[in-house]
């Protein structure tokens, strides 16, 4: 089983994640840095980021599949922001806003799909673009969580859950 997940920081802390979840953990994260490629980018993605990370999220998905837990679990994987579309001039890539992915999988969600569209080189959204608030609202839903509560810190000030956004409908199944 451990080999299946990779015998890799993010394929160990996969699979622990999954037992958490069998062992009725209701929330984790899993940290898996060095995403922050500013320099020499194509080698560190192709060698040391995306192949354990590819194999990690495919078995933590088939697996919770195959347990028929998937549909109760939501997996969302995604970095604090995108990558510049340019590289720079240490075959790197530098922090940028306006564009970035997030993957879905299971809770809830409709398998398979894409949502959104960016231009060309993937700079700007070319439909609707979504933001984090918009990001928070269709997560907290998917968790059962009334985005439209507040909740009172101890002295009383009210303090919303989500500021604004809207659940991004299409990706709902």
């Amino acid at each position: 089983m451990r080999d299946r997940y990779g015998m890799t920081s993010i394929g160990q802390c996969s699979l622990l994640a999954r037992r958490l979840v069998e062992a009725g953990c209701r929330f984790i994260g899993i940290d898996h840095g060095s995403w922050d490629t500013h320099f020499d980018n194509f080698t560190s993605h192709e060698k040391a980021l995306v192949p354990p990370t590819d194999r990690a999220l495919s078995a933590l998905i088939t697996d919770l599949d195959d347990r028929g837990m998937l549909d109760e679990t939501l997996i969302i994987m995604m970095g604090e922001m995108g990558r510049t579309p340019r590289i720079n001039g240490n075959s790197g890539r530098d922090h940028w806003a306006q564009c970035q992915t997030v993957i879905f999988a299971g809770g809830g969600t409709k398998p398979g799909i894409v949502v959104g569209a960016s231009d060309k080189t993937a700079s700007y959204p070319t439909t609707t673009p979504y933001g984090i608030h918009d990001l928070h609202r269709t997560m907290f839903s998917l968790m059962g969580i009334d985005c439209d509560k507040t909740y009172a810190t101890p002295l009383g000030r009210p303090v919303p859950i989500v500021k604004g956004g809207h659940v991004v409908d299409e990706l709902l199944a």
